[in-house]
């Protein structure tokens, strides 16, 4: 998509939006079939329409709708999200045009589970949550320092799950299959079932699932098929307690496996030369106790979180240890593969307390306090065939971070009059992180060489404001300004100089507008935004390094700023059709030249425009016999990767994806027929660097899926 590609989107919108009356939106909207979602974003049950930032709330009837089975797949709801799959637990979020890179640092998007955070210091693959029996996603785009902290800096993802009823036993199961071209048959299954074990006063829910995900890669040196197949398991448990009217506690545990027997890098007749299998095993536990007590004029909340996961991955370099000298040296013979390995486990403690207001009267506030710890433990280390030879010594130690962090947060909103609210906050928190353990030394050191003993400590510290205005100009629409600040810590390279890389931060000034028009038959968001970013954390190589000799660090590099828009149209064609459409415009630009970007160079991995067109009907197959079809297409410019000084300048490609669905729904049962992918196209999402491979869009798929309710 062009520049006058966009144009052409952008005008009549733009011209609707100036020209059209703004007309109420009722509270069960069945011009466009949308629910109307009640969402706790701002820590406090609202509307949608009352939220004084740019949000997304995708209900879970929308998110079974679209038979999605992670938000990898829902990125086309939500305008400026864009999420790189490298492998299943291996997606890289990105909201607004920033990107996590592939160095170390914390996440730059924010990601929760109910209450409880899933983000991890210095981790790589963000924790796939299955998208089933959900109540809803939200999507909060823009820094959200004040009441999420730290590493929400592009905005952040909220995952709600369905409570447990306390009156009513019920559950589903479902069941599904899909044939990968050119690949695997995959198959999942997966059911729910609610007990009220007291009624009106406790309830459980319980939700089981597997999947087996099919693989499409070949390995042309061995001869063996679908090399990046994986297998997921999961099981959520939420307990409901309502001892009295006042106190509500829930109790949560969730746990999920992923085994994936290769990554999914591969050129474009979609098979690889691998020497060395690169397997992960991704397993985590995680718990959340929320104990809700009202209080009278106050509501005093406790969120207590343990997070264990642990992650034991090898990632083939062949391709990069390839050049003279090290074939010779360390692969002698063709068939001869490296690889690094790293078995990392993290433990994560966190507690947050926090008052908050009635809803009575002018003013709301919320008030509150933050503990977070983090234990790691990580083992690396390289593997060879037909060699004994270590170019880089392995690794024991926290590798590379152990963070204990500390946070004051508040929030007030005044209502200057009916139609008319400011809100301010402000969250201070300090960051203590440390990097101890032990380097083997290279296998090219003389023997006798003693290992480099890692010692490193520091602190970090912000306070992150926020202001917003809402203006309530009609009963449903409303106009929002935003100014905001997000923070990410800095930390430990695992090379030797430089050992350690700053903190960054963006502050982001935001307008917006959302409501509807035309007797609610369309709904909408814009919202335009520019961003300052500074100290940028960006990828490069130690001095004097090769890819080779050298692992990749994280530096400080420069300043970039620049414009963005996010759009979401939702039109009631008729009664039984909607449309709806979405658009992302970022263009996160370096100001300054560096060693690394040259000015007016992109961030890595960030498309500049992002969009999608979905269209949904409802309709009788025949009498009694209710259907439905839908299509939906989606677009993301080409991402580039670039390190100046190492010559890199990495490139992907446009792509441009469509998905279709059409089904039978009865009462009590549903079967679909699904594609994905239907054009097959093969477009590289994550360029290959260094020698390695790319990552491309997974082929086309054909599936059916069942689905019974009890």
């Amino acid at each position: 998509m062009d520049t006058r590609t966009l144009k052409i989107l952008l005008t009549p919108i733009a011209a609707a939006l100036a020209t059209w009356p703004a007309m109420a939106q009722t509270a069960a909207d069945t011009s466009t079939g949308k629910q109307v979602i009640e969402v706790t974003a701002s820590k406090r049950k609202q509307l949608v329409i009352d939220v004084p930032y740019s949000i997304t709330a995708i209900g879970g009837s929308e998110i079974a709708d679209r038979g999605v089975t992670d938000i990898q797949q829902m990125q086309s709801v939500v305008p400026s999200l864009f999420i790189n799959q490298n492998a299943p637990g291996a997606s890289r979020i990105q909201l607004r045009g920033l990107s996590q890179g592939v160095g170390y640092g914390a996440a730059l998007v924010g990601t929760y589970l109910d209450e409880i955070s899933l983000n991890m210091p210095d981790a790589q693959r963000s924790l796939d949550v299955p998208l089933v029996d959900m109540a809803r996603i939200e999507v909060l785009r823009g820094p959200q320092g004040t009441l999420y902290g730290d590493g929400s800096m592009g905005g952040t993802i909220r995952f709600i799950t369905r409570a447990p009823r306390l009156d009513k036993f019920e559950g589903s199961v479902e069941a599904g299959f899909s044939q990968v071209t050119g690949g695997q048959t995959g198959w999942r299954a997966n059911g729910v079932v609610n007990v009220p074990l007291s009624t009106g006063v406790a309830g459980l829910r319980l939700v089981v699932g597997h999947e087996d995900l099919p693989g499409w890669v070949d390995n042309s040196a061995t001869g063996a098929k679908d090399i990046n197949s994986a297998k997921r398991d999961y099981l959520r448990g939420k307990l409901l307690v309502k001892p009295s009217a006042n106190v509500e506690v829930t109790a949560m545990f969730f746990h999920t496996e992923t085994d994936t027997k290769n990554s999914s890098g591969s050129n474009a007749q979609r098979s690889i030369a691998s020497y060395i299998p690169s397997p992960t095993k991704d397993k985590t536990d995680l718990f959340n106790l929320v104990i809700s007590a009202d209080l009278g004029s106050v509501r005093l909340v406790s969120s207590t979180g343990y997070l264990d996961r642990k992650i034991d991955t090898t990632a083939e370099l062949t391709s990069v240890y390839a050049g003279v000298p090290f074939r010779a040296l360390i692969m002698p013979k063709p068939t001869s593969g490296g690889a690094y390995r790293q078995d990392m486990s993290q433990k994560i403690t966190t507690q947050e307390l926090r008052l908050e207001s009635d809803d009575k009267g002018p003013l709301t506030w919320t008030a509150g306090a933050y503990f977070r710890k983090t234990d790691t433990h990580s083992v690396t280390s390289d593997v060879w065939t037909d060699s004994t030879f270590r170019l880089q010594g392995g690794f024991d130690g926290t590798g590379p971070t152990n963070v204990t962090q500390t946070a004051l947060f508040g929030e007030l909103t005044y209502a200057l009059s009916p139609q008319l609210s400011v809100t301010g906050g402000l969250r201070s928190f300090k960051e203590k992180a440390e990097n101890v353990g032990s380097k083997l030394p290279s296998g090219f050191a003389p023997p006798g060489t003693p290992s480099t003993l890692f010692n490193d400590r520091a602190e970090f510290s912000a306070t992150t404001p926020r202001l917003n205005l809402l203006w309530r100009y009609s009963s449903k629409s409303a106009l929002y300004a935003t100014a905001s600040k997000g923070f990410r810590s800095g930390g430990f390279n695992s090379t030797a100089t430089p050992r350690n890389y700053g903190p960054e931060d963006i502050v982001s000034f935001e307008i917006g507008n959302r409501g509807s028009l035309l007797g609610n038959a369309l709904q909408y968001e814009v919202a335009a935004y520019h961003s300052k970013y500074s100290n940028v954390q960006a990828q490069d190589l130690a001095p004097g390094c090769t890819p080779a000799t050298c692992q990749a660090l994280t530096v400080n590099s420069g300043k970039a700023s620049g414009p963005g828009l996010d759009i979401t149209l939702s039109a009631g064609l008729t009664p039984s059709t909607t449309l709806d459409v979405t658009l992302g415009y970022s263009d996160l630009t370096y100001d300054l030249k560096t060693a690394e970007r040259n000015q007016g160079d992109p961030l890595n991995f960030v498309p500049k425009k992002t969009a999608s067109v979905s269209l949904s009907h409802r309709f009788n197959w025949t009498a009694g016999w209710p259907g439905m079809a839908r299509l939906d297409y989606q677009h993301s410019d080409p991402v580039k990767f670039i390190v100046r000084n190492q010559g890199v300048n990495a490139t992907s490609n446009n792509i441009d994806t469509l998905n279709a669905r059409i089904g039978v729904e009865l009462t009590g049962w549903q079967v679909y027929l699904e594609g994905k992918n239907l054009t097959n196209a093969n477009g590289v999402t994550f360029p290959g660097i260094f020698g390695l491979p790319d990552f491309r869009v997974a082929p086309r798929s054909i599936g059916v899926l069942a689905r019974a309710q009890f």
